[in-house]
């Protein structure tokens, strides 16, 4: 079965799931029967500020394994990563034999079959109303952050507002002084989107977030990786790219087209920080500028990673692998988005990354073929049939073998034991200027202007990659060139997002899936939060 962290929270009451509903002290030990229900921090009833500004912000990134919210850790695959990106076209959960299910939840995300008591649907609520919540608390005067705290506690809360609003379309919201006995009320989605984009334009207006220049974020890095530290605090850059995002994103937001100038403008912006893309080229692992040297832990020369989340990355590529190579072997990319190459010769195209192994048993790319252990052996399945991940359509999310579906691997092992000095394979690229290049050309192709040309862009990404440049770039072509780039990396949004801006999520099938209900553009309010906020209105088809 898959691993699942699941730590409750000791409450004085019950609140049910709303946003802006979690602080770091707990009053009782009475056990809460919700996963999201959290303790109030008060004195005498009312809200007299977080005992501590920095560690409440700290709790903001980092808190994750103490209370279950995930806050700036890597998320969970049972939470926002099983929303963008099971739903959609590029990955696939498959059950092979007797193997784990979960019960079927994975098979109904790609299936576009959930309902509200879908638990990854109540994963992914909890988790965001939670952490903003917190942000709201730090942001109150009575916690006395200073400048850069309230920066940054801005641009956090703003994320977690978007990420309600993106899967939910409505936003509960709960004062720092509202008692348990206080339902909370509800942003609509344009209330919602003017206060994602007042908190970014404030924080990034202010200039406190930046410490040393425009491109050192405020959070120290740790004795453990000094360059995590540097990637892993909010920082202009951070908050120019969710901004552009958000913009992006409003045509599926609120129903109307964002402004596109101010996508061109915030990533010309980020680029003018001194990011740019890395690994110029070459398709060889033992090239010192290979193509997936931009996932490498132990590339320290890279301008291209914009921020990293703290986790252990080996949990996205484990859960795709064979068990003779250490995984648990369920997740796959679809084999039509492996297609959109239109070759397999890693010459034509870097990205494909090579068929064998590489270091340790494992190569970089999609995973393909016969499969080697570290000295070379071919090796076999658990029936001893020979290991080979195949190109051919999967048809069957129920009934697999070992074998079935080809995978995606874009952190590279460089160790020859597989695994890497220290905890620096926790380090998971979540933001890097590729995608806010492909942001920029989208938005130039949408009508923006103010930058160069999409065209430009995208052939800037195809020629680090090795690929020969196109001639033409038209706004259609823009989901598949994605593809091509981000495929299964989990980014903000993820591949759900780019299909909602396209019209292509609900209405649309792909490998496997055959559901094309429109209401499913946004998730169910889960059951457990409509039972404890009459505020709440369940969305449309569920």
């Amino acid at each position: 079965m898959m691993k699942k962290d699941f730590k409750q929270n000791k409450l004085i009451k019950t609140l049910g799931v709303s946003l802006l509903l979690v602080t770091s002290q707990a009053c009782t030990d009475l056990e809460p029967n919700f996963q999201d229900s959290v303790s109030v921090e008060s004195d005498g009833g009312s809200f007299s500020g977080v005992s501590s500004a920095s560690a409440s912000l700290e709790a903001l990134y980092t808190s994750g394994d103490s209370d279950g919210i995930g806050l700036f850790r890597q998320d969970s695959q049972e939470s926002s990563y099983a929303l963008m990106e099971v739903s959609a076209e590029n990955i696939a959960v498959l059950t092979r034999g007797a193997d784990w299910g979960d019960n079927g939840v994975w098979r109904a995300l790609h299936n576009h079959t959930w309902d509200p008591n879908h638990f990854y649907v109540l994963q992914a609520w909890n988790r965001h109303n939670a952490a903003a919540f917190r942000a709201n608390q730090l942001i109150d005067s009575r916690s006395n952050p200073n400048p850069s705290e309230l920066a940054q506690a801005q641009v956090i809360r703003a994320f977690h507002v978007y990420s309600i609003l993106d899967f939910f379309g409505q936003v509960p919201v709960r004062g720092v002084d509202d008692g348990p006995d206080v339902d909370p009320t509800v942003l609509s989605a344009q209330e919602a989107f003017a206060f994602i984009l007042d908190d970014l334009n404030t924080a990034i207006s202010s200039g406190n977030l930046s410490a040393n220049g425009p491109n050192v974020p405020l959070r120290p890095a740790d004795s453990g990786a000094d360059r995590f530290g540097t990637l892993s605090g909010v920082g202009e850059a951070f908050a120019r790219f969710l901004r552009a995002r958000v913009q992006l994103n409003a045509i599926h937001l609120v129903g109307s087209e964002g402004d596109m100038n101010q996508v061109i403008s915030d990533v010309t912006a980020i680029e003018a920080l001194g990011f740019q893309l890395d690994g110029i080229g070459a398709a060889d692992p033992d090239n010192d500028e290979s193509y997936f040297d931009i996932w490498d832990p132990a590339n320290n020369t890279n301008q291209e990673v914009i921020f990293m989340l703290e986790g252990d990355i080996r949990t996205r590529m484990y859960n795709q692998l064979h068990p003779n190579q250490g995984g648990w072997n369920g997740f796959v990319t679809l084999t039509e988005t492996f297609r959109l190459f239109g070759t397999d010769d890693i010459a034509q195209d870097a990205r494909l990354g090579l068929p064998g192994e590489e270091v340790a048993g494992v190569s970089t790319g999609y995973i393909r073929g016969q499969q080697r252990n570290v000295s070379g052996d071919n090796l076999t399945d658990r029936q001893e049939n020979p290991l080979v991940y195949e190109d051919v359509i999967l048809t069957n999310l129920e009934v697999n073998n070992e074998r079935n579906g080809i995978r995606i691997v874009k952190n590279p092992q460089r160790a020859a034991d597989g695994n890497l000095p220290g905890d620096t394979f926790r380090d998971f690229t979540w933001m890097r200027f590729t995608d806010a290049m492909l942001m920029r050309a989208e938005a130039t192709l949408r009508g923006g202007t103010g930058g160069p040309s999409a065209l430009a862009d995208v052939n800037a990404i195809r020629e680090r990659a090795g690929a020969a440049p196109l001639g033409s770039v038209a706004l259609d072509d823009m989901p598949d060139i994605i593809a091509r780039e981000l495929n299964a990396e989990g980014v903000l949004g993820g591949r759900r997002a780019v299909q909602l801006r396209f019209g292509t999520f609900a209405s649309g099938t792909w490998e496997m899936k055959n559901v094309t209900d429109a209401f499913r553009v946004k998730f169910p309010i889960p059951a457990a939060a409509l039972a404890t906020n009459p505020n709440l209105v369940q969305n449309d088809g569920y």
